[in-house]
């Protein structure tokens, strides 16, 4: 028998697994609100076989007045869910109102600062690859306030790399199900391991695609500029708000299929998304781009994003508020 550590930091010395310090106790699995401990699957469902299984993570933002927490852009993220669901050919949980628990589990928990909620769809019941699924659900939340790109004012060193995301003809890029980011993880290992902090993938075309868990954005002669979906890109729920703000900011901004030459001649940059919220970059491979603090565009968004998940309605968010305010 393997005799585990004593020193194994996930161990406690009765022989389960430790909470992370910054999970929320309460969460919701299957059809009941039970301790985080207890949420698991069975090694033998056909979500750790086949790597069934769809998530949504959604960011929990206490307004502006600090009374209350909510989840930003529910709708849009359970609408992505369906989706998602739908294209892998699983099942809608039945019987429940995934919104109604998600506010449950805030609640039940007290949540009353920035926070990170996982919903995930999996297939909990056995059988082959073929088999009919049953599907059940999980929401847990997790204290997550600002990522060190934010809350340290640093800059990312990004590699592009050889890495492609699977064509579309192989697995389709709007599906979040889990086995889609099996690849790009790959492709941020090797990145790390030659010094880099994140890393670009392509895609079979050669063109600029996205980050493993984070959408690309460059600026070039004050146009803002994104991939197009139909470059393997996620429908990503924060590059839809991006686009609304940039509208009310003033700031043009649109699909370009990007080169690797686009990316190195880039004014600014910056990855976003639901986890990351905005890492600015600071250079592609060996290419540095302007100091990220004297950008005209990228600080204006990041205020006006920050002004409107705290509960500022986008008609009120105007290019004169937010011009001249740092981050």
């Amino acid at each position: 028998m393997t005799k585990l550590s004593s020193n194994t930091a996930t161990e406690t010395t009765s022989g389960k697994e430790e909470k992370p310090v910054a999970a929320f106790p309460i969460c919701f699995h299957k059809d009941a609100f039970i301790p985080w401990e207890r949420a698991t699957l069975h090694a033998n469902s056909l979500a750790m076989r086949y790597a069934l299984s769809v998530f949504e993570g959604i960011r929990v933002y206490v307004q502006s007045d600090a009374t209350v927490a909510r989840a930003f852009r529910l709708e849009a993220h359970l609408d992505r869910l369906r989706r998602s669901l739908q294209l892998m050919r699983l099942p809608y949980p039945q019987g429940i109102d995934i919104s109604d628990v998600i506010n449950q589990v805030i609640a039940r928990n007290a949540v009353n600062e920035d926070s990170y909620l996982r919903v995930s769809v999996s297939a909990d019941n056995f059988g082959d690859i073929g088999a009919v699924v049953r599907t059940c659900l999980n929401v847990s939340v997790s204290r997550m306030g600002r990522k060190k790109w934010l809350a340290e004012e640093r800059a990312m060193r990004v590699a592009i790399s050889h890495w492609q995301r699977a064509p579309e003809a192989a697995f389709p890029a709007a599906a979040k199900n889990i086995s889609n980011y099996a690849g790009p993880r790959l492709a941020l290992l090797e990145a790390r391991d030659n010094g880099y902090d994140s890393v670009v993938l392509t895609n079979h075309d050669g063109f600029l695609c996205e980050s493993p868990t984070a959408i690309l954005f460059v600026v070039r002669d004050g146009v803002l500029l994104t991939p197009p979906l139909t470059e393997g890109v996620l429908p990503s729920i924060t590059r839809i708000t991006v686009f609304d703000l940039c509208k009310r900011l003033g700031i043009e901004a649109r699909e370009q299929r990007l080169s690797q030459t686009d990316a190195y001649l880039a004014d600014e940059a910056f990855l976003c998304g639901t986890g990351i919220e905005f890492a600015p970059i600071a250079a592609f491979d060996s290419h540095a781009l302007t100091a990220w603090k004297e950008w005209p565009i990228t600080p204006r968004i990041i205020n006006a994003y920050f002004q409107h998940v705290r509960g500022k309605p986008l008609d009120e968010i105007s290019a004169e508020q937010m011009r001249g305010k740092r981050i």
